[in-house]
């Protein structure tokens, strides 16, 4: 199994490569379109989820592939049964895509029995490419990367989160709202992945879906650092719906954790 996911670790590198030209040419050029859940779309994620849907399964035939670009008809579902799967969100925080703001990117993670082993980010604000997997560690720009040691928590980490939050959630945050300093990406694939190369302490979330968040998560694993989902740990994955359901969650430093673990939501 090592040397399958190997083989698929390098497979993937190739495929988002060939992607970042296109990727970069229609950044701030593209035609919108809104989706039924409000959320926007562009001609450029459609392109690139049939692109690298297309080249993945060509590849690797045997494996189940979803991109949040090519979801089941609605009242269906469509379950994760082969060893290895793969979890695409082509263009992660569309909005800034569309308005050209840099913070956006392409997310592709490799489940092992439904749970994330590998991830890879194209990162549009620094041109850079984040990998991470248990047995691999981080890497950047295929170069090894280890984060500085993580401090205590403290008025001076910083947090991430998005926003529109509950009134009651927003309530329950006030003690880290009204002191730490906070960055909102507009990409939850990026406030994931930072988090686990040590730019950001600690992250939080409470609208996120399976595919913006599977290939930071395989990144934050092997960082060492950890993560808790509020209510249901949607992996491993079993099935793919035509309208999955939101993910709440926080992750970051030992520290900044143990913080969380003393807020009630």
């Amino acid at each position: 199994m090592a040397d399958a996911l190997n083989e698929r670790r390098q497979f993937t590198r190739q495929i988002i490569r060939e992607q970042i030209p296109f990727f970069q040419k229609n950044f701030s050029h593209v035609k919108s379109y809104w989706k039924e859940d409000c959320s926007r779309v562009t001609a450029a994620d459609l392109a690139l989820s049939k692109t690298i849907a297309k080249s993945v399964l060509t590849a690797f035939p045997q494996d189940d592939f979803c991109s949040e670009e090519d979801l089941p008809a609605a009242g269906t579902s469509r379950k994760f049964s082969a060893p290895f799967a793969w979890v695409l969100d082509p263009i992660d925080g569309t909005n800034n895509f569309a308005r050209g703001m840099p913070q956006c990117a392409i997310s592709l993670a490799i489940l092992q029995n439904g749970v994330p082993v590998y991830g890879i980010v194209y990162d549009n604000a620094q041109n850079q490419i984040l990998e991470g997997g248990n047995d691999i560690g981080l890497l950047k720009n295929g170069a090894p990367f280890v984060p500085e040691p993580a401090q205590a928590y403290d008025e001076r980490s910083i947090l991430s989160m998005h926003f529109p939050v509950p009134a009651k959630i927003l309530s329950a945050l006030e003690p880290l709202l009204t002191v730490n300093p906070f960055r909102c990406q507009g990409s939850a694939a990026l406030n994931l992945a930072y988090n686990a190369f040590g730019a950001i302490d600690g992250s939080i979330d409470f609208k996120t879906r399976i595919w913006d968040i599977a290939a930071a998560y395989a990144m934050l694993i092997a960082s060492g650092r950890t993560i808790r989902f509020v209510k249901n740990n949607p992996f491993p994955l079993k099935k793919i719906e035509h309208t999955m359901p939101e993910i709440q969650w926080f992750a970051g430093t030992p520290s900044f954790m143990e913080k969380m673990e003393t807020i009630n939501f």
